[in-house]
């Protein structure tokens, strides 16, 4: 599975109630994210991939439906990546 990291030049403020601010390097945008999306993000200060960033929720959350679980974290990932803030990285190994 590809692995996941946070795009360079962003900054990350935190707000109170769990949120918290993302910004462009050049401060011209701006997207604020919810309390789970943060915390994926903080996950993401090293790489790794979808399922990895599932297990930390589903070991968070035991009483949930793992399958739920998955699905509410690859939706959350999938908006991070189409914002730009989460990028791919690490394809596969080089034939060369």
């Amino acid at each position: 599975m590809t692995q996941l990291r946070l795009r360079e030049g962003l900054t990350i403020r935190p707000l109170p109630g769990g949120d918290a601010v993302v910004a462009s390097a050049n401060g011209a945008e701006a997207v604020i994210v919810n309390g789970s999306a943060y915390a994926i993000l903080e996950l993401l200060a090293e790489a790794c991939t979808e399922d990895e960033l599932a297990e930390v929720f589903i070991n968070s959350f035991p009483g949930q439906d793992p399958a739920a679980i998955r699905r509410d974290v690859a939706e959350l990932v999938a908006q991070l990546v189409r914002l730009e803030i989460v990028e791919p990285c690490g394809g596969a190994p080089s034939t060369a």
